[in-house]
């Protein structure tokens, strides 16, 4: 009897961000692209959308920012340093949340687990905004992402959404597309306000041309 080969199924890596030092969390975190060194992308990027989240945020002292993904912290610490919000930051990766809490270095910073998240929200926790950057489409489970982002968010609290048009998640076989619209599934969670994408002079042409900023907001009245 011919015994077939049969492929597995790609097999999610959660150690893919797992790093040892804030120069190495920074290249995967921010990835080298064609025509693009990791710290220029880390220094345009993060001017540009520390000011394009605070165009659509209304953001000051008194805000609580969800920063679901937070990585090194990069955003979360010129968000403080700018509207001296309060951040939380949300990570899968341990070594993330250690080196983020190190960068940002700020009493109105910390970092979590997702479960913590989830035990939070059960206890009655809701962010007035969030932001999301680089995440959901590295997500294990993009749904189950969205769906904590929802729950998390008051009423009338806005999402600031970025990333590239395809999924790209990290597997035993490489990075993968799994075929999940993001956009659309975004969209049936939060009603969608606005999209856009990253500006030419911020990136790459090539990733100006295949990201998208989306900026969705939780039915209700807004925070105060």
């Amino acid at each position: 009897m011919k015994k077939h080969n049969q492929q597995h199924a790609p097999v999610f890596r959660p150690d893919a961000f797992e790093v040892s030092s804030l120069q190495q969390a920074m290249s995967v975190t921010v990835t080298p692209e064609p025509g693009a060194t990791t710290f220029e992308r880390w220094q345009k990027e993060t001017r540009y959308l520390v000011d394009d989240i605070g165009t659509f945020l209304p953001l000051n002292p008194e805000s609580c920012v969800l920063d679901y993904g937070c990585g090194t912290g990069r955003i979360a610490r010129e968000l403080i340093g700018k509207h001296g919000c309060r951040v939380i930051g949300i990570d899968t990766s341990r070594s993330l949340r250690v080196i983020a809490s190190a960068y940002v270095r700020s009493e109105r910073f910390t970092a979590w687990p997702p479960e913590a998240l989830d035990r939070m929200i059960a206890d009655g926790f809701r962010a007035d905004h969030c932001i999301c950057v680089w995440v959901i489409q590295h997500a294990q489970s993009a749904s189950e992402v969205i769906d904590r982002i929802s729950r998390a968010l008051r009423p009338g609290g806005l999402l600031y959404s970025l990333n590239q048009l395809t999924r790209s998640v990290p597997t035993d076989r490489g990075w993968i597309d799994d075929g999940f619209d993001m956009r659309a599934g975004l969209c049936r969670a939060l009603p969608e306000e606005n999209i856009h994408s990253l500006p030419e002079h911020v990136t790459t042409v090539q990733l100006a041309a295949s990201t998208m900023i989306q900026i969705l907001r939780k039915p209700g009245s807004p925070p105060r």
